[in-house]
């Protein structure tokens, strides 16, 4: 079991220190390491300025304000130059906090009022429905058997009336 990386970053030394010694990391003012990402041209680190509220993508060798020196992965520490200044930035740590509670109401549902004779109110229009629905099934034989006397080159069968859809009072 590998103990050292437990000597070199103790989970109860208080933060901000680095494994060197314990020193503290310098103060980075201005300026935040905020995230990394590897992809096929290289390693490029996020750094922050709040004085500018400017973020920065920049990569190890890149000349600009803000230039990488070093970056140590066992400590998250990022070593940078800006203006010939170094400055060690330790990752910045995400705090999550919990938003404003949201009160959420019941919804209220009326249900809808009985008939005061005991029929049932949905009986008169499913009558019409069903007649509706006949007509429609009707009509879709119909129009199939002309289409198929069409295809076949027969003479289409004599034409018979659909029925109307009844009209609900």
């Amino acid at each position: 079991m590998d103990l050292q990386t437990l000597v070199d970053r103790s989970p109860f030394a208080p933060p901000g220190t680095s494994a060197s010694g314990g020193a503290p990391v310098a103060e980075q003012g201005t300026l935040e390491f905020r995230g990394m990402v590897v992809d096929e041209s290289g390693t490029a680190y996020s750094v922050f300025d709040a004085s500018a509220n400017r973020g920065f993508w920049i990569r190890e060798g890149e000349k600009g304000p803000i230039q990488v020196k070093s970056y140590q992965a066992a400590d998250n520490l990022l070593e940078v130059d800006r203006g010939g200044q170094a400055v060690k930035l330790q990752l910045k740590r995400a705090t999550i906090q919990a938003g404003a509670p949201i009160a959420i109401k019941p919804a209220v549902v009326n249900a809808p009022p009985r008939p005061q004779n005991g029929a049932t109110p949905n009986a008169a229009p499913a009558a019409a429905d069903t007649r509706r629905l006949e007509a429609v099934a009707a009509e879709v034989r119909r129009r199939r058997a002309l289409r198929n006397a069409a295809a076949t080159g027969q003479p289409a069968p004599a034409a018979t009336p659909a029925p109307a859809p009844a009209t609900s009072p």
